[in-house]
Formats: structure tokens, C-alpha cells, sequence
């Protein structure tokens, strides 16, 4: 018999390939991975999509093509919440700053709704896009402002000793009056005026002290 010649053919093994994928923000929505590698490869990848962690995913190629498993690592960053130093308490009607657009730890965005120095409100930041951070909440406290209760001075008859105007409310709320003491020299209705020491949330009071004019005796 003739010696006769077979030829085998080993063709190279192919590496899939794929573009890069990701970083992503935990949470984020990540479209599937592609069915067909950039050189033309097709086949399966596992396990399904995690937009919680980082995970490794492996392509599984379809069978007669000469092709080996690859992997695509997709990377998930944590979340940031955004902190921001607490702001107030204040008073009914004061004058408020607009709220910091940087966070403590470094993420920028826009609050809502606006500032209401009248009711106590919780207010939303809402991060800018591409920063991996959540929105966050912060609520500002506004306390209504008391009005200063007095018990009404009584009549006093004019040049007699007056009382002493009281420093303290009967609500608690301590200040001073102008004028500062009662003056019986002259007669006739005077207006007293209280004003509440500095960060009590109150308002100013008023007291009418009536001074009672002196009766001369007529014979």
C-alpha cells in the first residue's frame, strides 16, 4: 500500500471581547451585556445582573465557534448620604440663611421647597447627577412666638409709692420696660412697654398703668 497523508486543522481559540462596563451607583438601572462579543462571538452570560455589588459575570460562548469563557468584572459604588450640620431652632418670622449647596462630605445639589420661617418644614436635598449620593432630609423647627402675660397693675393714686414693674412674666418670659419705672407724678393713662431678652421667641408687650390725679380738698 501507498503511504497516504491526513492533515488536521486546530484552529486558535478565541477570546471574546468586550468594552468595559460600569462603574455604577448602587441602585442604578444597568442594561443587559451584550449576546455578541465586539469579534463577533455569541453566547450566555451569568449570573443575572446585581446592581447592589460589585460582581463578576461570566460569558459562556455557544458551542462550534473555538471560543473560551470570558469575564467582565461591573463595579457598584456605595451610596453617600449627604450630612449637613443641623440648623435651628428659630423663631416665627426670622431671618433664615439659604440652606448650604455642599454637603459636609462633599456632594453638591439643590434643596426644596424654599425656605418658610413660619411653619416648621422638612426640607429635601436632592443630589447633582453623576455624584453616587442619595437625597437626604433636614428639617428646621420654627417656634411660634409667645406673647408676655402680666397681671394688670392697679390704679395708683398720683405721688403715692408705685410698684416695681416685674422683670418676669407670668409665662416666663423676661425683659425690660420702658420707661422703666412707674411714674406717679403725673396723672393720666402712661403706656409701659416690655421687651423680651434676646432668643425667647416673644413678642413685645404693653401694659396701661392709670395714675389716679390727687383731689385737693375744696371747704
Amino acid at each position: 500500500a501507498e503511504p497516504v497523508t491526513l492533515t488536521i486543522q486546530i484552529d486558535e481559540t478565541i477570546t471574546p471581547e468586550f468594552d468595559a462596563v460600569g462603574p455604577f451607583c448602587e441602585g442604578a438601572a444597568i442594561d443587559d451585556l451584550p449576546l455578541v462579543s465586539n469579534n463577533g462571538i455569541t453566547g450566555t452570560w451569568s449570573p443575572a445582573i446585581d446592581n447592589t455589588t460589585t460582581t463578576e459575570y461570566t460569558f459562556t460562548p455557544d458551542a462550534g465557534q473555538c471560543a473560551t469563557t470570558a469575564t467582565i468584572t461591573i463595579t457598584i459604588d456605595d451610596n453617600i448620604i449627604p450630612t449637613f450640620d443641623a440648623v435651628g431652632p428659630f423663631c416665627e418670622g426670622a431671618d433664615i440663611a439659604a440652606l448650604p449647596l455642599v454637603s459636609n462630605n462633599g456632594i453638591t445639589g439643590t434643596w426644596s421647597p424654599d425656605i418658610d420661617n413660619t411653619l416648621t418644614t422638612t426640607y429635601t436635598f436632592t443630589p447633582d447627577e453623576g455624584q453616587c449620593a442619595i437625597e437626604t432630609y433636614l428639617e428646621i423647627v420654627i417656634t411660634s412666638e409667645i406673647t408676655p402675660e402680666f397681671t394688670r397693675i392697679e390704679d395708683i393714686c398720683q405721688f403715692t409709692s408705685a410698684p416695681t414693674l416685674p422683670a418676669t412674666s407670668n409665662n416666663g418670659i423676661t425683659g425690660t420696660w420702658e420707661p422703666a419705672v412707674i411714674n406717679t407724678d403725673v396723672a393720666g393713662t402712661i403706656t409701659y412697654t416690655f421687651t423680651p431678652d434676646p432668643d425667647q421667641c416673644a413678642t413685645v408687650a404693653y401694659m396701661d398703668i392709670v395714675v389716679i390725679p390727687e383731689l385737693i380738698p375744696e371747704f
